[in-house]
C-alpha cells in the first residue's frame, strides 16, 4: 500500500494535470469558470488530500498532522477497520466530514449555547468543497487499490 508521501503527490500531480490539460483543451473559456468555485475546490482537495483522508482509521502521519486535535479522530478509529468503509470513494468521505461537522457543531453549540446564524457561505461553493475532498479521498482509494 502506498505511503502518505505517495499519495500526496499523487494526488497533487494529477491536480495539477488535470488543471494544465483543461487549460489546454478550453483554454479561453476557463475564465468564464467563476475563480471563488476553483478556489474552493482547491480547498477542498487540499483539505481532502492532507487532512480527511481514508487513513484517519490508523495511527498515520495524516493523524499526526492533526497535532493536539488528533484526539477527535480516536473514536473514529475504534469505528471504523482500515481497508474497509473508510476506504470507499464516496461512502468514506462523506462519513468522515458528516463525523467533523457533528463535533465542530457540537463544540460550537457548547460554548455558544445556539447553532450558528444563517451562514453567508453559499451552498455551492460548500458542495463545490465537499466535492474537492470527495475527489482527493477518490484518488487515494483508487491508489491503494493499484498498489
Amino acid at each position: 500500500m502506498p505511503n502518505y508521501n505517495t499519495h500526496r503527490t499523487f494526488n497533487y500531480a494529477v491536480f495539477v494535470a488535470i488543471t494544465v490539460l483543461l487549460y489546454i483543451l478550453i483554454g479561453p473559456a476557463l475564465s468564464a469558470i467563476n475563480l471563488k468555485y476553483f478556489l474552493a475546490l482547491v480547498a477542498g482537495y487540499y483539505i481532502g488530500t492532507d487532512f480527511i483522508t481514508p487513513d484517519l482509521d490508523i495511527k498515520s502521519r495524516v493523524i499526526r498532522r492533526w497535532g493536539a486535535l488528533r484526539v477527535i479522530w480516536l473514536p473514529y478509529m475504534w469505528i471504523f477497520k482500515h481497508g474497509q468503509s473508510s476506504h470507499n470513494i464516496v461512502y468514506g468521505a462523506v462519513v468522515r466530514m458528516l463525523y467533523l461537522g457533528i463535533i465542530v457543531l457540537g463544540v460550537y453549540y457548547l460554548i455558544f449555547r445556539s447553532l450558528p446564524p444563517d451562514t453567508i457561505i453559499s451552498p455551492v461553493y460548500i458542495i463545490i468543497f465537499l466535492a474537492g475532498i470527495i475527489i482527493a479521498n477518490a484518488l487515494h482509494v483508487i491508489l491503494d487499490t493499484l498498489f
